[in-house]
């Protein structure tokens, strides 16, 4: 997601005539586009910003700046139901609202009654903004993703001469990226879609709800004219990106029409919910072969009583028997999962059902998080963080054990099948790259032309614990 919403922030810079730059050195204006799924990645935050220049400009937008936005209901309720209103959904009535640069003493200043006219920017984040400026003299703006299509107006407000275009929507995911779906170093033929935004579902860990509202949907239009877009450049593979994303309404129908258009190489999605799979969507990773062979299927825990109290609304039985029906198609589909260990009340017997799904299950891939309490979650505000850090990193590592065991066996099986190989990495004599089972394959460079970005042919020829060795073919 925070590929997705930085590619709109450079596209509307670059069209107002800035210039991006990959190193902080040669930058003017250095911009966060922030995270909340964890604390620590909010702490980060302060960390990088005592390593800028006092003469670089700081601007932040993403979820910390909505996250913070709960200490606003001392100040006004209207501001909050200003925000609430979430993404995906028009921010303003016309194209030139209201930039509103408030304070507490401004709360009963007549904007506040017609809040859908009104932009709020920088010092309306309470407490945020007061806590980062007084650190951090050079931070200049703090703005929410949803207003993006209004930073033009932001940066007149801040005295920046910018022309801003009332034929720019009001809804920032209709901003597509001109030429590039990613900032990062290395630029993929993959594009990363957001088809939904914010959550509904409350689980007691999380604090997506809080940070990104509640669940909003993109129309199907909007998504597959997005698709459109990149296939038309260079993009080969589509990521379609959502909190619980096979539970937008019109998912299938998503899936359905993004795979007839020309271009297409593979179609993915994450993060799915078990209990939003429909009979439909799975019969489509069995027969269309561009919707790839990977579901990546959160579960968290395999004991009913810890789902239970992590309102994850499934119980232990039935995420067993959607992995039944994954491997009753006839493909071979690859499962990978995250699992939280050491939430509240987690029991050593608690930790072994965990560890039984993992035999069961056989994942090739799991993302094992060590719970830690996450401040705004509803297990922040009602549960205690009881189980000791050492036995949490103990379960830790007994699962990532069992993990390395079963991925190597799992992996025996693919040596002599081969596939197309998406090349991430090349270094000396060696490339990276992952398939379509989303697995990490490493293969010796048959000729210099291959680069990043390629799509290469490999036969596995060894196998390895999380990744498999090969040769191009």
């Amino acid at each position: 997601m925070n590929y997705a919403d930085s590619a709109r922030i450079k596209s509307v810079l670059e069209n107002l005539g800035f210039e991006y730059t990959k190193g902080i050195d040669s930058a003017d204006i250095i911009i966060f586009d922030t995270c909340s799924v964890r604390q620590k990645s909010e702490d980060k935050i302060f960390g990088k910003l005592k390593q800028i220049s006092p003469d670089k400009k700081v601007w932040l937008t993403g979820c910390m700046v909505q996250h913070d936005l709960l200490g606003l209901s001392k100040i006004d309720s209207q501001l909050i139901k200003a925000y609430k209103r979430g993404n995906f959904a028009p921010v303003a009535k016309d194209m030139y609202p209201l930039i509103v640069w408030i304070n507490p003493q401004q709360e009963k200043e007549d904007f506040w009654s017609n809040p859908r006219d009104v932009v709020y920017i920088n010092a309306s984040f309470q407490p945020l903004w007061d806590k980062l400026k007084t650190k951090f003299s050079n931070v200049e703006l703090l703005f929410r993703i949803d207003d993006l299509p209004y930073l033009p107006l932001m940066l007149q407000k801040l005295w920046y001469n910018v022309t801003y275009s009332p034929e720019v929507v009001d809804e920032y995911t209709s901003l597509l990226p001109g030429d590039s779906n990613q900032l990062l170093d290395v630029r993929l033929p993959v594009a990363y879609i957001p088809i939904q935004t914010g959550c509904s579902q409350f689980c007691a860990y999380c604090i997506v709800p809080f940070s990104r509202w509640l669940e909003k949907n993109r129309a199907v239009e909007d998504v597959v004219r997005e698709a459109k877009h990149y296939l038309d450049q260079w993009y080969k593979e589509i990521m379609l990106l959502g909190q619980i994303v096979n539970k937008h309404p019109d998912f299938v129908k998503i899936i359905r029409e993004i795979l007839k258009l020309q271009g297409l190489k593979w179609l993915r999605y994450t993060s799915p919910y078990p209990t939003f799979y429909s009979e439909e969507l799975l019969k489509l990773h069995e027969q269309e072969q561009k919707l790839v062979p990977h579901i990546h299927a959160p579960v968290q825990s395999w004991s009913t009583k810890v789902l239970k109290k992590m309102f994850r609304w499934y119980s232990a039985e039935q995420y067993r028997e959607f992995v039944d029906k994954i491997r009753a198609l006839k493909r071979d589909i690859s499962i990978t999962t995250d699992i939280i260990v050491g939430f509240t009340d987690e029991t050593e017997e608690d930790f072994l059902q965990t560890l039984e799904l993992t035999k069961y299950a056989r994942f090739d891939m799991i993302y094992i998080g060590i719970y830690s309490v996450r401040p705004g979650t509803i297990a922040a505000r009602k549960y205690q963080d009881n189980v000791p850090e050492e036995e949490k990193k103990r379960r830790w590592q007994v699962l990532n054990d069992l993990l390395q065991d079963i991925s190597f066996q799992n992996n025996q099986n693919e040596v002599g099948k081969i596939y197309d190989v998406l090349v991430k990495t090349v270094w000396d004599s060696n490339a990276v790259g992952y398939n379509g089972q989303m697995k990490t394959i490493i293969f010796p460079l048959a000729q210099n032309s291959i680069k990043v970005g390629d799509f290469v042919k490999v036969k596995i020829t060894k196998p390895d614990a999380l990744k498999l060795w090969g040769e191009i073919v």
